[in-house]
C-alpha cells in the first residue's frame, strides 16, 4: 500500500483514548482488515429510536438532499462528488435546504461523513446529529474534526454545534417533528481542539514501533475495547468467581475500610466483626458457599392475601417518540405480564402487549392491567417503585381510571426490599438487580431476548429494543410476530422469577 487510508473520526476517537489501540486498528486497517466502530464513550450514547430518524431530521430540513453511507473506497470517491455537486450548485438554496451525510476528504488525508452541512448567511452551518440530550467530550472532538477537513477543502464554516434532542418537544402527530431538535454552539470550545496537530501525532504514531498501552476507564466503556483481551497493561473485569468474593459486594465505602485493614477478599472477614446485618449475611452465605434467607420472612410472605400477583412492566422512552401528545424520552408502558395465584394454589398467567405500529397504548395498558388486578389480593413486584410510578401516571393520564388505579398502590408488596433485608446469595456478587436475583432463584432461566438473525432482528436485545422494531416504519408481519412472541415469552420468564421468589420466601422458616 503505497498511502495509508485516510484519517476519519473512529480514528481520533480511538487515539484519543489510547494510542495503542489507535496503532494496532490502523495495522489491521493497511492489512485489509476493518476493525469495528469504537463504542460510545459515554452514557450519552445514542439510544435506538424506533423511527423517524429520517422524518424527524427531514422536519428541520425539508429540502435536505442525502448523501448514501459509502462502504469503500469507490463509494467514497462517489460520495464526495455527491458532497461537492451540492454545495457548488448554482442555485439559490432554499430555506431549510442541507446536505445530511455530507462526505468530505481534505488535502492532508483526513476524511469526514459530516451528519448536517446547512447554509448560513456568511458560510455552512456543520452540526452533529445525536438521539440523546447531552453531548460529551468525543461530540466536540467530532465537530472539530469535521470543521478542520471542511475548511481544509476551502469552505467557508459560519457556526458549528451539536443537535441534541429538546425534551420540552411534544409531538403533534401526523409526522411533525420539527421542534424536536435544540442546538449547541460548538464553537466557544474549538480553540481547545488542536485538530491540525493531532493529526500530525496520529500519523506519526501510525508510523512508529507499537505503543504502549494507557489503561483506564476507557479500556471498559461502552462495548471495551476490541484489543483488550490481548493488551498486558489492561486489567480485565473480574471474573465471576472473584465477583462473589470480592469485598466490593459490601459496597465501595465498606470495601475501602476493610481493604485498609488488610483484608483482600471477604474469605478473611469474622461475620461477627461485621455491624451491618445485609453485610454480615452475605459474608457467611459466600463463607458457606450456600444462600442465606432469614426465618421470619416466611410468616410475612405467608400473610400476603389472595389472589396474589406477581406483576412486570416493561417501557420505552423513545428520542422520537412516536404517540401524539408525547415528548422524547417519556417513559411509556407498552407491556405488563401478570402471574396470579389463587387460595387453591392454582396459577394463570395474564399478558399485555401494545400492537405493533398502533396507537398509544396507554389506556388499552391501563383497562386491560385493571381487569386481571382486579380489587383485592396482593400485587408482588421487585423494585415497585416502578409500576408504583407507571400506574400514578397512568391516574393522571386518565381521570375517569383514576380512582380505581390509585386503589391498587397500597396493596403492592416490593419483593426487592423483603430481600435485601432477608436473603442473599453467593451469586448475586453484591448486586440486587432484578438479573441478580433471577440468577440466584433461577438460575436455568435465560433471561436475555434471543430473536432470529435471519430476521435481522439480532440476539440478546432487550425489551425496549425489541418493541421498538416492532414500531420500525415498515416492519414486515413476520418480524413482527417474532418479536410479539419473543416479548411475551420474556414477560413470562420474569414473572416466573417472581414466582420463585414467592415460594423461597413462603418456606422460609418451615421445616424441611
Amino acid at each position: 500500500m503505497v498511502f495509508a487510508p485516510p484519517l476519519n473520526t473512529d480514528d481520533l476517537r480511538r487515539w484519543r483514548s489510547c494510542e495503542r489501540r489507535f496503532w494496532l486498528a490502523r495495522r489491521q486497517l493497511q492489512r485489509g482488515v476493518a476493525a469495528p466502530a469504537p463504542a460510545p464513550t459515554s452514557e450519552a450514547a445514542e439510544p435506538a429510536p424506533a423511527t423517524g430518524l429520517d422524518v424527524a431530521l427531514r422536519a428541520s430540513f425539508p429540502h435536505a438532499d442525502t448523501v448514501a453511507a459509502p462502504q469503500s473506497p469507490a463509494q467514497w470517491l462517489q460520495a464526495v462528488r455527491h458532497t461537492l455537486n451540492c454545495l457548488y450548485s448554482d442555485a439559490e438554496p432554499p430555506e431549510g435546504w442541507a446536505v445530511l451525510g455530507a462526505c468530505l476528504t481534505s488535502e492532508d488525508r483526513a476524511q469526514v461523513r459530516i451528519d448536517v452541512l446547512t447554509a448560513g448567511e456568511h458560510g455552512l452551518r456543520l452540526f452533529k446529529v445525536r438521539y440523546a440530550t447531552v453531548g460529551d467530550d468525543t461530540d466536540v472532538d467530532t465537530v472539530a474534526l469535521w470543521t478542520h477537513v471542511a475548511a481544509r477543502c476551502g469552505f467557508a464554516v459560519q457556526s458549528v454545534g451539536l443537535l441534541l434532542v429538546d425534551t420540552d418537544f411534544v409531538y403533534p402527530g401526523h409526522g411533525c417533528y420539527a421542534g424536536l431538535f435544540r442546538e449547541v454552539d460548538l464553537g466557544p470550545v474549538l480553540g481547545s481542539r488542536p485538530v491540525a496537530d493531532w493529526l500530525s501525532a496520529m500519523r506519526q504514531c501510525e508510523r512508529g514501533s507499537e505503543p504502549e498501552a494507557t489503561p483506564g476507564a476507557h479500556c471498559h466503556e461502552g462495548g471495551g475495547c476490541e484489543f483488550a483481551a490481548n493488551c498486558k497493561a489492561c486489567v480485565l473485569p473480574a471474573t465471576a468467581d472473584t465477583a462473589e468474593t470480592s469485598l466490593d459486594i459490601l459496597g465501595r465505602e465498606a470495601a475501602a475500610e476493610w481493604r485498609a485493614a488488610g483484608h483482600q477478599d471477604v474469605m478473611s472477614l469474622r461475620p461477627e466483626d461485621i455491624a451491618p446485618p445485609r453485610q454480615r449475611r452475605a459474608v457467611r452465605a459466600v463463607q458457606q458457599g450456600a444462600p442465606l434467607l432469614e426465618p421470619e420472612v416466611g410468616a410475612l410472605a405467608r400473610a400476603w392475601p389472595y389472589p396474589r400477583h406477581c406483576l412486570r412492566f416493561d417501557t420505552i422512552g423513545l428520542a422520537v417518540p412516536i404517540w401524539p401528545g408525547t415528548r422524547p424520552y417519556q417513559t411509556l408502558p407498552f407491556q405488563w405480564s401478570c402471574a396470579v395465584q389463587t387460595a387453591d394454589g392454582a396459577w394463570s398467567e395474564h399478558h399485555f402487549l401494545a400492537e405493533g405500529q398502533g396507537g398509544d397504548p396507554r389506556r388499552a395498558f391501563a383497562l386491560s392491567l385493571l381487569g386481571v388486578l382486579g380489587t383485592s389480593g396482593a400485587v408482588l413486584a421487585y423494585n415497585a417503585g416502578f409500576e408504583r410510578n407507571r400506574i400514578r401516571e397512568l391516574a393522571q393520564w386518565f381521570d375517569d381510571l383514576a380512582p380505581a388505579l390509585e386503589s391498587i398502590l397500597p396493596r403492592i408488596v416490593d419483593l426487592f426490599q423483603i430481600a435485601r433485608g432477608h436473603y442473599y446469595h453467593p451469586v448475586m456478587a453484591g448486586s440486587w438487580s432484578f438479573r441478580s436475583m433471577a440468577r440466584a432463584v433461577a438460575p436455568g432461566l435465560d433471561m436475555d431476548i434471543v430473536l432470529d438473525p435471519a430476521l435481522d432482528a439480532g440476539a440478546g436485545r432487550s425489551a425496549r429494543a425489541v418493541f421498538a422494531l416492532m414500531q420500525k416504519p415498515g416492519q414486515n408481519a413476520t418480524v413482527r410476530a417474532a418479536c410479539r412472541a419473543a416479548l411475551q415469552a420474556h414477560g413470562q420468564r420474569e414473572t416466573a422469577v417472581l414466582r420463585r421468589l414467592l415460594a423461597l420466601f413462603e418456606q422460609a422458616g418451615t421445616a424441611p
